[in-house]
């Protein structure tokens, strides 16, 4: 049975020290290494609903790619197959609530791949290929569509696909047993243009979200019900001096939904918000990420400890995390040699 206080962690490189990687951390918060498998470029992971297994974004011959691994009972993932995800930049990867499908976001190419899954886990076949078509202000980063995140509704009736080239929240309704349809896709802007969206989190209810923007570095706030989201609230992510060339990543919910946190890379930080009872952000903090450009944060499973995952400087810099006043505090720990660490992932 795999350990309680295991966490895995993505290191995208095509070297051989390239792959997944499996941490533990025990009841006094020390980290120690269980476990490797290589594999090239990974840069997002997600968990099926029951555990069992584990899908990766990958390459393939230098393109895109979907991986899917079985969870052994310690933990080791063993690979399944790998196909090909039909574009460029594989950056997320998410399964469907019952696991008959597998959803893939290729970012440079703009478009998401759906697979079937088989009975033992693995990636039967790509069964559509969906491309997103537009275009957004930004010239150097919106000349197409980029899609930058895909993950179903906590209602478990749409797939989310984020597109960061063309300012647009895509939802699409999912069939049981079919998949996902295209033809009732559901488009809903994110103004102003140019905001460049990459991520989002749910709380737990289902009809709060919280969207960060990468090219604008800010958090917006909206509610959700049925398929259609109503924007509440924006706030930057950044402190009001800052003036050269930065932009978001990540944002993470606190166990207990009390604060919400933001990743700047460039102004290599990590904002806190504090989240009112309606919902309503404050800025009430600003940490340094330790590192160079914080790819992913994630509270590791003890819900104590906070990782800023820094890709450039191939460092994973830790935090004591006090949930009473949402504070972050550097604790002396770090996990090094790591090359491009990106993403943390645990069930």
């Amino acid at each position: 049975m795999l350990e309680r206080g295991s966490f895995y962690l993505a290191a995208c490189s095509g070297k051989p020290e390239g792959g997944i990687y499996r941490f533990l951390t025990d009841d006094k918060g020390m980290i120690r290494q269980t476990g490797f498998t290589h594999i090239d470029n990974a840069s997002w992971m997600s968990f099926s609903p029951c555990g069992k297994y584990l899908y990766s974004t990958c390459t393939i011959g230098g393109e895109g790619g979907a991986a899917a691994f079985s969870v052994s009972e310690n933990g080791d993932l063993i690979l399944l197959n790998k196909l090909p995800s039909c574009g460029k930049s594989a950056c997320y990867i998410s399964p469907a609530p019952d696991n008959s499908f597998v959803y893939c976001a290729n970012y440079v190419t703009g478009n998401l791949a759906e697979y079937s899954v088989a009975a033992d886990g693995s990636l039967k076949k790509m069964t559509q290929l969906i491309a997103h078509e537009g275009k957004g202000p930004n010239k150097s980063r919106q000349e197409g569509p980029h899609v930058h995140y895909v993950k179903f509704t906590p209602d478990n009736k749409f797939l989310l696909a984020i597109d960061l080239g063309i300012d647009a929240l895509k939802l699409y309704p999912f069939v049981q047993g079919k998949g996902i349809d295209r033809t009732g896709v559901r488009t809903f802007p994110v103004t102003p243009a140019g905001s460049g969206p990459r991520h989002v989190v749910f709380t737990r209810s289902g009809n709060r979200v919280y969207l960060v923007n990468e090219l604008e570095n800010t958090v917006m706030f909206y509610h959700y019900r049925d398929g259609t989201f109503m924007h509440v609230q924006t706030l930057s992510a950044l402190p009001r001096n800052v003036s050269y060339f930065t932009k978001a990543s990540a944002i993470r919910l606190s166990p207990d939904e009390r604060f919400l946190f933001a990743s700047n890379r460039g102004f290599d930080s990590i904002a806190v918000f504090g989240l009112a009872e309606d919902g309503t952000m404050s800025l009430s903090d600003m940490v340094l990420s330790g590192g160079s450009s914080p790819r992913d944060i994630q509270f590791l499973p003890d819900g104590r400890t906070f990782a800023a995952c820094n890709e450039f400087s191939d460092t994973v810099f830790l935090y004591d995390y006090d949930a009473l006043p949402g504070k972050l505090t550097p604790n002396g720990g770090k996990i090094e040699g790591l090359p491009r660490p990106l993403a943390i992932c645990w069930n």
